[in-house]
Parts: C-alpha cells; sequence; structure tokens
C-alpha cells in the first residue's frame, strides 16, 4: 500500500479539489443553457416567424449562462497545474486545494442554474411579444449578471485559498481550508438560484406588460440583492476563518468547530437563498401586472423575504458562536 507522504497529500488535494471544481461548476450552467434552449424550442413552435430573434436571445441567454462554468475551468486547471512551494508541502496545501474546489464548484452550480431562469424567461417572452425584442434581451442580460454575484464570490474565495502561505495550524488549518470552501460554496448556492428565480419573475412580467419595465427592474434588483444575503454570510464566515485565526491551536477540536461553523453557514444558507427568489419572482410578475400597487407588492416582498432570511441568520450565529466561543 502507498505511504500517504506528504506529497501524496498534496497529489489527492490536487485531483480531488480541480474534480470538484469542474465536475460540480459545469453542472449548473448545462441545466441553465439547456433550460434556454428548451424555452426557445417552444417559442419557435409557437411563433415560427421570430425564429431570428429566438435564436440570438437563446445564444446570448446561454453564451451568459455559461460563465459560471468557465470560472470553474480556470479555477480547476489552476488547482490542476499550480506549483507548490517546498515548505508548504502537506496536507493543509491539500486541504486548501480541496476547499478551493469546493467553493467555486458548489458556487458556480447555483448561479448556472439561476442564469437558466431569465433566459428562459426571455425566450418565451420573444415568443409572445417579438417585437420588445431590445428590452427583453437587456432585462434578462441584468437579471443574468446579478444571479453570477454568488459565483463571483466563490471565486474570489477559491483564489485566495490558493494563493495564500499555507498557515501552520495542522489539523485546525485542514478544517479552515474545508470550512471556508464549504462556507463560500454551499453559501453561494441558493442565493444564485433564487436570484435567477427572480429574474426570470421580471422578465415573465415584462414580457406581457411592456410598459412597467422600470418599475419591475427596479423590484427585479431589490428582490435579488436581498436573495444574496446568505451568500454575504458565507463570504464574511470564510474571510474571518481564513484571515482571524492565526493563532488557533492546531487540534483535531479546532479542526471540528471551524469545520462545523462552515457547513452551518453554508448549508445553512441554501434554503433561504432560494426562498427569497420564490418571494422576488412573484412580487416581479405582479409589478409589472399592477404598477399601481408596486409600494404594496415592494413592502410585501421585502417583509417575506426578511422573514424566510431568518434561517440565515441563525446560522451564522451558530457559525461564529463555534468559531469564536465553543
Amino acid at each position: 500500500m502507498e505511504v500517504l507522504t506528504p506529497e501524496v497529500w498534496v497529489d489527492i488535494g490536487r485531483y480531488v479539489g480541480s474534480g470538484l471544481a469542474l465536475g460540480l461548476g459545469g453542472i449548473g450552467a448545462a441545466i441553465g443553457m439547456g433550460m434556454a434552449a428548451s424555452a426557445a424550442n417552444e417559442g419557435s413552435m409557437r411563433q415560427p416567424v421570430a425564429q431570428g430573434h429566438l435564436m440570438r436571445t437563446m445564444l446570448i441567454g446561454q453564451a451568459v449562462g455559461g460563465s459560471p462554468s468557465i470560472f470553474a475551468l480556470v479555477v480547476g486547471l489552476l488547482i490542476f497545474y499550480m506549483p507548490v512551494s517546498p515548505e508548504e508541502i502537506g496536507l493543509p496545501r491539500a486541504a486548501a486545494f480541496i476547499g478551493a474546489g469546493l467553493a467555486i464548484g458548489i458556487g458556480c452550480l447555483g448561479s448556472g442554474v439561476g442564469c437558466g431562469w431569465p433566459a428562459s424567461a426571455a425566450c418565451s417572452g420573444v415568443s409572445r411579444n417579438p417585437k420588445r425584442v431590445t428590452g427583453i434581451m437587456s432585462l434578462m442580460i441584468i437579471g443574468q449578471a446579478m444571479a453570477q454575484s454568488p459565483s463571483i464570490f466563490a471565486t474570489v474565495i477559491s483564489l485566495i485559498l490558493l494563493f495564500r502561505p499555507v498557515s501552520a495550524l495542522g489539523m485546525a488549518g485542514v478544517g479552515v481550508a474545508i470550512g471556508a470552501g464549504i462556507a463560500m460554496g454551499a453559501g453561494a448556492l441558493g442565493p444564485g438560484i433564487g436570484s435567477g428565480t427572480t429574474a426570470g419573475g421580471a422578465l415573465r412580467g415584462v414580457s406581457n406588460w411592456p410598459r412597467a419595465q422600470g418599475i419591475t427592474l427596479r423590484t427585479m434588483l431589490i428582490g435579488q440583492a436581498v436573495s444574496q444575503t446568505p451568500a454575504i454570510f458565507g463570504l464574511l464566515v470564510a474571510f474571518i476563518m481564513m484571515f482571524a485565526l492565526a493563532d488557533l491551536e492546531p487540534t483535531i477540536i479546532n479542526f471540528a468547530k471551524t469545520l462545523a461553523a462552515g457547513i452551518a453557514v453554508g448549508f445553512g444558507g441554501i434554503g433561504p437563498g432560494i426562498g427569497s427568489g420564490l418571494a422576488g419572482e412573484t412580487a416581479c410578475i405582479a409589478s409589472a401586472t399592477r404598477p399601481r400597487l408596486d409600494a404594496l407588492v415592494l413592502r410585501t416582498m421585502l417583509i417575506g423575504q426578511a422573514v424566510s432570511q431568518s434561517t440565515a441568520i441563525y446560522a451564522l450565529i451558530v457559525a461564529l458562536i463555534l468559531i469564536y466561543l465553543v
């Protein structure tokens, strides 16, 4: 049986990390691009004369929606080919590779699926109202850009994990690296999907009631911003673990604490991100349908989103307690 030397641990981390980045990071983008193609096919059947507009909308939506998979590809290749200095060879560097793969892989999964909702709704809208193709495409690109914000957060954390010097925290450092990756990756999953769901509702509303595009755009951006709160919580905890725990004792207990903190805030943010997106989706449709009730719709959406975010706040509190108080 092969001896698990420090060099072998680095290779294990390199292979697992790059596999997680490219494997998970490609799932969401492929699903999202398929959603756009599905809606374009349905639209072509319903409105054959709009084939040119539909094809252009579909391809642009797929191109923008495929960006998270490109982030995952770049990080995955960095993990695979990044040189390691002799003093950093060991288990902590392997954990940094795995943490980076988890952050970018899971984080891009959510944004990839999320970008599929506005692309799909845009293709359906163009088939119903081909004359509004320019306005629909503009709103689609804005909605997709917002839905990609969590994957950008995940990219930042992945790059920091790859390029920052590995600390001498032993097993605690392993928990910090993998915990930070889970905090950011899982924390970005729900907000990426929720932001895309909100954008999809805005596009469905504008496709039917184009005169309310300005009001609907404002509702969409506010709804998407609130939906991304759990991703910010994950980003915060990842930063705390990577930069504020330099004096952590290298014990197995601290490994468990930091890993558990990442799991708490990461997975705890999935539901609130998606739930807030559902509230934003119907609010955007309502704003487009009844623009005069915009203030009422916006207030109801924000209250509903605030309540649905409560579990993400609980998860953040538990993560901070694990880091600082236990």
